[in-house]
């Protein structure tokens, strides 16, 4: 697998939208997503001033993108309403998040329950059983995390032994509990970064145009992006990591990284070559208009991508404010396109290199699938792929490629057509 950060993406201040331009071709001085020829719906296109990144373009000549066709092919089905998948971290097999409540184990042979909280959690709604990690140092400790709705409606961060494919409840232990203040926005995902710690992605607390103010508000932990250091020391269920910005908690939660998200409904690390660092891509819902992904990397500390300021690269809440140090995105839609963007990963599995660099992403309503890459733009799959009913998740799976998730049941692989 190839790691590599995202060459001509740093962080993005004040920045405007661009008309609609033609992508492809040789990175030029600025980066414009732009929808490529294979594309039969529109886009909004977004104009940013690239920064310089440690990374390197590959050496190797990348076979040609426009010639490529690729499929959906189902690899797994029967599931009741699948939002997640993640690859055993020992390999040969991958885990099944349900939001109903359960994790499935999938081996290609047979599925079989590796844990089953259904009675802990409220899955109405956007609620649920809604991410899972493994520990970096798995192998060693067994530790796994997940997230998820309790009885009483907030999000609760629990840890685990996985011991032979499966979560022991007795050794369950609770992490973080958050307050919700309503039913919806409840972000989900969780994933370990750079340095092992664990990242959490949280929703702005729910009902409509940030109504409890949380996405501006570093002290809270709602509409923010939080960074934990699992397992704590000295019996702690977390530490909070020394390069937190807000760790004396004085202008800041200490579990606060980053702030301005509505509602992250997935996020990923692309890892540079050193494998210590990455950049941090971003799909955040958005309210009425327009859907979006940031990238950054993971080292710009106190992020904000401007919830409830912006949606997407524009105004949301008056005609005209002040986008000053905020993050804009990468891509952006229009719901004349969709209304709720479910993020992905870029694509590093070794089936299909002419897809190297393509951060992968789909919209829940609309079921379209697309990939952006910097060099090439934005590219729409959804005519070969067909749309996919309840587009809820992407995975990796064990075998380094690139998953698809239907609620409705069933996970596809994408493969090259034919």
């Amino acid at each position: 697998v190839m790691f590599r950060g995202v060459a001509g993406i740093g962080l993005l201040v004040g920045l405007s939208v661009a008309g609609c331009t033609s992508g492809g071709g040789a990175t030029p001085t600025t980066t414009t997503t732009s929808l490529a020829a294979t594309s039969s719906t529109s886009i909004v296109s977004t104009t940013t001033t690239p920064a310089t990144t440690t990374s390197q373009a590959p050496e190797e000549s990348i076979p040609d993108i426009e010639q490529l066709r690729i499929v959906l092919a189902e690899v797994f089905t029967g599931f009741d309403l699948p939002v997640l998948l993640v690859a055993d971290p020992l390999g040969g097999a991958d885990y099944v998040v349900e939001q109903s409540g359960r994790v499935v184990r999938a081996d290609g042979a047979n599925n079989a329950v590796a844990l089953d909280i259904a009675d802990r959690v409220e899955a109405a709604g956007e609620r649920g059983l809604l991410g899972l990690a493994f520990h970096p140092d798995f192998a060693a400790n067994g530790l796994a995390y997940i997230n998820y709705t309790d009885s009483r409606g907030r999000t609760t961060i629990d840890e685990f032994v996985v011991t032979s494919g499966q979560f022991d409840v007795k050794t369950r232990r609770p992490i973080l509990r958050i307050d919700q203040p309503a039913g919806n926005h409840n972000g989900g995902m969780i994933a370990f970064g750079p340095r092992g710690w664990l990242w959490i992605g949280m929703g702005d607390g729910g009902g409509a145009n940030d109504q409890f103010r949380n996405g501006q508000d570093p002290h809270s932990l709602l509409g923010s992006m939080l960074r934990i250091s699992v397992p704590g020391t000295d019996g702690r269920p977390y530490d909070i990591p020394d390069l937190n910005p807000y760790g004396d908690g004085v202008d800041g939660a200490p579990e606060v990284y980053a702030y301005g998200v509505r509602n992250p409904w997935r996020f990923s690390f692309d890892f540079f070559e050193d494998g210590k660092n990455a950049d941090i891509w971003i799909a955040d819902v958005g309210q009425d208009r327009i859907e979006e992904v940031n990238v950054i990397p993971t080292s710009a500390r106190a992020a904000n991508y401007g919830w409830p300021i912006l949606e997407g690269s524009d105004c949301f809440a008056v005609e005209n404010c002040d986008p000053s140090g905020t993050i804009q995105p990468i891509v952006e839609y229009t719901h004349d396109d969709g209304c709720s963007i479910t993020g992905g990963y870029v694509y590093r599995g070794q089936a299909i290199p002419e897809l190297e660099g393509h951060y992968f992403y789909g919209d829940f309503c609309s079921g379209f699938l697309r990939s952006y890459s910097p060099e090439s733009g934005d590219w729409d799959w959804t005519e070969m792929t067909g749309p996919t009913s309840q587009l809820s998740a992407f995975g990796i799976g064990s075998d380094g490629e690139l998953y698809v998730l239907s609620r409705a049941g069933s996970i596809y692989r994408i493969e090259r057509a034919g």
